[in-house]
């Protein structure tokens, strides 16, 4: 072969080596562009504040959604289709917990109250939820025992509460946990509990008795979110540090299973779901991590919503994972729509949250009133509060249609500027002592006067 073949043949295999990996780069990003072109999420609406708390009962095809409105929606689980509206809690709604056969709906919330709801009688008139109120602090985690006739509850008020489900009695009070108490799993056998806590452990009591059998895990950091399977050994759990953990612990000794750590993002959202061998976690930063529980390998991790993951579910059926975060509305991806491990950009879309070129007064607004009020319409809507439409001049209390706390109804309240200012000055605990206005203040008094002076615009 003489010097000029020889160069031309190398010339050649450089340009193919050359096309093919332009070839190689184009179908990429190809891919990579159809991915986020088809990845886009649905969109279901119903909520007037951000979703809390998801809970499903495949057997009743029912999903239920809790919020900062004050509401629980349920949807059929497969369609997503709303049902039915259950109003009842005076304040942001936590969680919602089935129990197993689906008959039965355990909601708590900020209030410090548990309802149980009968999901064959909702269409009942006559028919009205248990109550349950013995916490004194906010209720973030429910749980019921396989037979249905038990449920605990965690609470800020650094107690577990086991409750009778048909009497509606408390059974015992739990207290051990230094700090808030997070989750609760029961033991198969319903005798025992599982409770982790802001304290960073992982306990395991006797729930007749009310004490400690022993400590599983000493994390260090809080453990806001836990699941159990008792038939396997597993336990999994998520931190405040950002820990994604799956541990396996035999005669005392503990296996690290699986772990993922995400610096500052503190692990919001847990489910398990044992029968397909699948578990989902949520963080604060909107990362959803679908786990295989056989193989211990992440199938799934994206970023599916702008901010935390308040809570997020498996449909193995429709294969979708559905999220409720800040969004008013609940969150479905389709798993099949995009490959493992692409992580979607984020878009803020919340009303309550801009990011973009506002004034400041309409800044103020959306940061601090929006979430549970409107502007621009009279209907009551579904927010946490009445709209402000006419607010000026109005009786504290007095819109129709919205059902207020007695301690609004009671107060002499007219809202005008100076109200307005000394309820973003002093505080609602203060101004309106006894409502169900959440705590917002405003310190500086250019952004309360400007609030103010957008709210006698867009409010008249």
């Amino acid at each position: 072969m003489n010097v000029l073949v020889f160069e031309e043949l190398l010339i050649y295999k450089k340009t193919l080596f050359k096309t093919l990996l332009c070839l190689i780069l184009v179908v990429f990003f190809l891919f990579t562009f159809m991915s986020y072109v088809f990845a886009k999420p649905l969109k279901y609406e119903g909520h007037g504040g951000p979703v809390m708390g998801l809970a499903t009962s495949v057997e009743k095809n029912l999903l239920a959604s809790t919020s900062f409105d004050y509401s629980v929606l349920l949807w059929e689980f497969d369609k997503i289709k709303e049902v039915q509206q259950l109003i009842g809690h005076d304040a942001a709604v936590n969680v919602a917990k089935f129990s197993g056969s689906g008959k039965l709906l355990a909601t708590g919330g900020d209030d410090a109250k548990i309802f149980i709801w009968n999901t064959e009688e909702l269409n009942n008139i006559k028919n009205s939820p248990t109550i349950l109120s013995s916490h004194t602090a906010k209720i973030v985690d429910i749980d019921f025992s396989n037979d249905e006739r038990k449920l605990a509850s965690a609470g800020w008020d650094h107690s577990i509460k086991i409750w009778d489900t048909v009497t509606g009695k408390l059974i015992n009070s739990i207290v051990g946990h230094d700090g808030p108490v997070n989750a609760v799993n029961f033991s198969n056998d319903g005798k025992h509990l599982y409770s982790a806590g802001y304290d960073g452990t992982i306990r395991l009591w006797n729930i007749i008795e009310g004490f400690e059998i022993r400590t599983l895990i000493d994390n260090g950091w809080g453990v806001n979110v836990l699941e159990i399977d008792e038939k396997k050994g597993l336990i999994l759990y998520g931190t405040i540090d950002g820990l994604m953990k799956v541990q396996k612990i035999d005669k005392g000794e503990d296996k690290e299973l699986f772990k993922l750590w995400e610096e500052g993002s503190p692990v919001s959202a847990l489910n398990f779901y044992p029968k397909y061998n699948m578990a989902v976690f949520g963080n604060m930063r909107g990362r959803v991590v679908l786990l295989n529980l056989e193989t211990m390998e992440v199938e799934k991790d994206f970023l599916a919503v702008d901010g935390p993951v308040w809570d997020v579910v498996y449909n193995h059926r429709n294969e979708t994972v559905i999220v409720g975060g800040l969004d008013d509305t609940l969150t479905e991806w389709k798993l099949n729509s995009f490959h493992s491990n692409y992580f979607l950009p984020k878009i803020n879309d919340r009303r309550f949250h801009q990011k973009d070129a506002l004034s400041n007064g309409a800044l103020q607004f959306a940061r601090k009133c929006s979430i549970c009020h409107t502007l621009d319409s009279k209907d009551i809507g579904r927010r946490a509060g009445p709209p402000l439409h006419g607010v000026f001049g109005r009786t504290a209390g007095s819109l129709k249609g919205y059902s207020y706390s007695k301690a609004l109804i009671d107060s002499d309240i007219i809202w005008n500027e100076d109200t307005i200012s000394r309820l973003f000055k002093e505080g609602p605990e203060i101004v309106t002592p006894g409502t169900k206005m959440p705590i917002q203040k405003i310190k500086k008094d250019s952004d309360r006067l400007d609030l103010i002076y957008f709210l006698k615009d867009a409010t008249q």
